[in-house]
């Protein structure tokens, strides 16, 4: 397990992307304890940092967050999964 995961999404910049990534941590009854969202021009990247997350729960939580629609690529402890 490890202690924290690093989880970036970035996409479209939209308050519905913004929702959407927030309610798939709501599906999932993840709250992210640290999160930074930095919108320039049109795109937004959501960086967010859980605590003693497992790595195969990270991994289903980076890829059904890369199925998002406006989502272009999300980044997981540093690798980088296209959007689907």
């Amino acid at each position: 397990m490890t202690d924290t995961t690093w989880l970036v999404v970035n996409g479209e910049a939209s308050s519905g992307l913004l929702c959407r990534i927030l309610g798939l941590l709501a599906q999932l009854d993840l709250p992210a304890p640290q999160m930074t969202v930095t919108i320039h021009q049109e795109t937004m990247a959501v960086e967010m940092w859980i605590d003693r997350f497992g790595d195969h729960p990270a991994q289903i939580l980076a890829n059904k967050a890369a199925r998002l629609i406006g989502i272009e690529h999300v980044c997981l402890n540093g690798l980088t999964i296209p959007a689907s």
